[in-house]
């Protein structure tokens, strides 16, 4: 489960067209769980899209120490090839680290809460058969 929630939010959090189908794809090379992978690449929906790249961009850009500059997204093709030549280095790389950080932060909190489910559960069960 671990697995599969790191792979789903790292396919997530990158802007790539076809998350859920990557993911799917991820999971079954990597065998983690299937549906969770498809799952949590919906944590950029419409809602969160604009923010968790925008967030993205900001940071690659200082990382690249590039001045913020003011653009416009559009929705075309002339966009594509002229606009987001523009903004792609700090998006990708602001993107990479933070799917990185939160995918992994994110793998070790399950691991951390399943294994103290399963004690739980291991230490109800053994001091009912005592």
């Amino acid at each position: 489960m671990a697995g599969a929630v790191w792979v789903g939010l790292f396919i997530g959090l990158l802007p790539l067209p076809g998350q859920t189908i990557i993911a799917v794809m991820m999971a079954l090379l990597l065998r983690v769980n299937v549906p969770i992978a498809a799952i949590t690449p919906l944590i950029t929906n419409p809602v969160t899209m604009a923010p968790i790249f925008y967030w993205e961009y900001n940071l690659g850009r200082l990382i690249l120490d590039i001045p913020p500059g003011h653009f416009t997204i559009d929705l075309s093709w002339q966009w594509v090839t002229s606009g987001f030549l523009a903004i792609w280095k700090p998006l990708l790389l602001g993107s990479f680290i933070t799917a990185t950080l939160v995918a992994s932060t994110s793998y070790l909190a399950v691991r951390v809460a399943w294994w103290l489910i399963v004690a739980a559960r291991y230490r109800n069960r053994h001091a009912r058969n005592l």
